[in-house]
């Protein structure tokens, strides 16, 4: 369908049945570049938001609003207001802050090789081989990590990790 017209805009799902709405946004990222892809997705969450806008997603919004809302957002595209629904702008500020923690308080080399290896699915004696230390280090390292961070496991570590930009989302 899209070698044979190409929308002005389009508004893509993420979880579309026969395929992918993140594969639908690179494809017309690379045919249609003028097409507005505008998002509407009921997934709120980084590993949605993340990909689909490194996809080429030129707007964000979330089937919960009010139709009024969606509404105003889509119409206030030809102002050139980006179409994010609220929760979403908050979240990509957020993702962007700087992180609210104290000098001292920042990840040495060690532990960001730490935070790093874990975001990446090493088990505790994967990251202590990695890094050449004993695995009581390595743990060492991680609760020190999970302290500076403030947060009390692997997931959110890794949510961590992906925000600070250490490691990448897979598509």
């Amino acid at each position: 369908m899209l070698a044979e017209r190409t929308p002005d805009l389009a508004l893509i799902d993420l979880g579309l049945p026969d395929g992918s709405g993140t594969r639908v946004i690179e494809v017309l990222a690379s045919t249609a570049p003028d097409c507005q892809r505008v998002v509407t997705t009921i997934f709120a969450d980084d590993v949605h938001l993340f990909p689909a806008l490194r996809a080429g997603a030129t707007g964000y919004l979330l089937k919960d609003q009010a139709p009024e809302q969606l509404a105003r957002s889509l119409t206030g595209m030809l102002n050139g207001e980006p179409p994010l629904s609220p929760a979403i702008a908050r979240r990509l500020l957020q993702t962007f802050a700087p992180v609210a923690s104290e000098p001292g308080e920042r990840l040495s080399p060690r532990e960001r090789e730490t935070l790093m290896l874990t975001a990446k699915g090493c088990r505790l004696h994967e990251v202590a081989e990695q890094l050449g230390v004993t695995r009581n280090t390595a743990a060492g390292y991680l609760k020190s990590v999970y302290r500076k961070l403030d947060v009390n496991s692997r997931a959110e570590a890794t949510l961590e990790a992906v925000r600070r930009g250490l490691v990448g989302v897979a598509p």
